[in-house]
């Protein structure tokens, strides 16, 4: 089995699992909020992002 079929294999698991499961599909959703709003925070003293023209690349 390829990596690919078995890393879908894997998310459609994982989401069935979490559609079914009131619970755990909860305690997903708090902790990606937790990490969001710990993150936003600190995200204005992040670097700025840097962004290459493609052309620049191809000489």
């Amino acid at each position: 089995m390829s990596k690919r079929k078995l890393l879908m294999t894997a998310l459609g698991a994982g989401v069935t699992y979490l559609m079914r499961n009131k619970q755990a599909r909860d305690k997903v959703i708090s902790t990606v909020s937790n990490m969001v709003k710990k993150n936003g925070s600190s995200a204005q003293s992040a670097r700025p992002r840097v962004e290459v023209n493609s052309r620049e690349w191809k000489n």
